[in-house]
């Protein structure tokens, strides 16, 4: 069985090459057979799409791009360099100013720092942690917002074995839990996988003195939100940036071709021209749309112009390779970019869309009165239809919708076993007290 899965992600692994000029090493295959895994899963789960067919994801470039790392001094004279001795190279637009890379240099200090202090937190953790990150206004910082109290700091925990993880953290920290942590592991995890979109969450728990709220999910879960996007719960949090505080090589890869469904999906909503900001905007709006928080008032309404506005360079940097990689989309200035209209290529990027993505657009093209067949075979004809209608962008919004809402509102109600009452009361005055007080 474990040669049969390895010389199927051998073949996964050399398609992906074959179609790009990607180069391929040990994790490319780990990452092919971590697909072809999950796609066996997902068959057997879910059955019949309205696609029928599969692919592995696109190894992206440099699947490390999305992480502001530090820089050396050498390695920051070399990239001037380079951009001085370039004429009308992409790479040249693209690069940031001399005060742009000075801000950006500043900012990787402070995100070290914070790196620094929140490796400590997860180090009182006894149960094992393969990969976290961190996200939110407590992290980076958004518009709109005073420095008069700390936010709570946002942290996602992936995990091997989530009933495992819950035993040994409800023996080392019992408070951290609601009346659920009563009710055994077991529960916990029953909730955390069978409600929502698979996240359990413990809010309001002091640690080394800062104030967090630490989900746990599994890396099946994980991995798969962001290649398949079953609910864009945590793959959306993913598309705006994130602070890595443990690697995994797996999640890596997987992490940078959820931000290239970004993109792609951005530009089936965007004109022929449009500017970087525009762009940016776009992606970070995705997790929000079909959101119920954002109609009652649970979230602020500015939110998205909030990040965009004050994490500009971080968005630049995170999505520079990802945009100089995309055969149909190129720099026509600084900081415009245009996009190639034929609906004969925007078809073929449409088709590298996850399944969830594409079988949503087809069920909203066919409510928008588009005749489009079913079944095996159809997707070339479906693409090139759905592509080529004046209101692509209101269909691919609608779509997100309807990827994004249920999950969000089921998430949002679990809240109330996995935190509890007081806290979950607790937790949304804060959120709509912070909305009120924000542009």
């Amino acid at each position: 069985m474990v040669h049969q899965i390895r010389c199927e992600s051998k073949m996964a692994s050399d398609k992906a090459r074959n179609s790009s000029d990607k180069s391929t090493n040990r994790e490319d295959a780990d990452a092919a057979m971590l697909f072809m895994l999950k796609n066996r899963t997902a068959k057997e789960k879910t059955g019949e799409s309205e696609r029928q067919t599969v692919r592995p994801p696109e190894i992206p470039n440099n699947p490390d791009a999305s992480d502001v790392q530090p820089r050396s001094q050498a390695s920051s004279l070399a990239s001037r360099e380079t951009r001085n001795q370039s004429s009308t190279t992409v790479e040249q637009v693209v690069s940031l100013t001399d005060e742009e890379d000075k801000q950006l240099e500043g900012m990787r200090a402070q995100q070290e720092d914070i790196r620094a202090a929140l490796s400590k937190v997860l180090r009182q953790f006894a149960a094992p942690i393969r990969y976290a990150f961190a996200y939110g206004s407590g992290v980076y910082k958004q518009s709109g917002y005073g420095t008069t109290s700390k936010p709570m700091v946002d942290l996602i925990f992936a995990v091997s074995h989530p009933d495992h993880w819950h035993a040994l953290n409800i023996s080392q920290n019992r408070s951290h839990y609601s009346f659920m942590g009563t009710l055994g592991s077991n529960a916990v995890a029953f909730v955390q996988d069978r409600m929502g979109a698979g996240v359990y969450y413990n809010p309001f728990v002091e640690v080394d003195g800062m104030l967090i709220k630490y989900g746990v999910v599994s890396m099946d879960a994980l991995s798969s939100d962001l290649l398949n996007w079953d609910s864009l719960y945590l793959a959306g949090r993913m598309h705006k940036p994130t602070l890595t505080l443990r690697r995994d090589p797996l999640m890596r890869i997987s992490k940078q071709v959820n931000l290239t469904h970004a993109v792609r999906a951005a530009l089936l909503m965007l004109p022929k021209n449009f500017s970087t900001e525009q762009l940016f905007r776009t992606i970070a709006a995705l997790s929000f749309y079909g959101d119920f928080r954002m109609r009652v008032g649970g979230e602020n309404p500015h939110k998205v112009d909030n990040i965009v506005e004050a994490q500009m360079l971080l968005f630049k940097y995170r999505y520079s390779s990802i945009i100089e990689g995309l055969p149909d989309l190129e720099y026509i200035g600084s900081n415009l970019l245009q996009q190639n209209m034929s609906p004969v290529d925007r078809a073929a990027m449409l088709r590298k869309m996850p399944n969830n993505f594409y079988d949503k657009l087809v069920r909203q093209g066919r409510k928008a009165g588009m005749k489009l067949p079913p079944g095996l075979g159809a997707e070339k004809v479906n693409t090139e239809k759905l592509v080529a209608v004046d209101n692509i962008d209101q269909i691919t919004t609608k779509a997100i919708e309807n990827i994004v809402a249920f999950p969000a509102l089921t998430q949002s109600a679990k809240g109330i076993l996995s935190s509890g009452l007081t806290k979950s009361i607790s937790y949304m005055y804060a959120k709509n007290k912070k909305s009120r007080s924000t542009k």
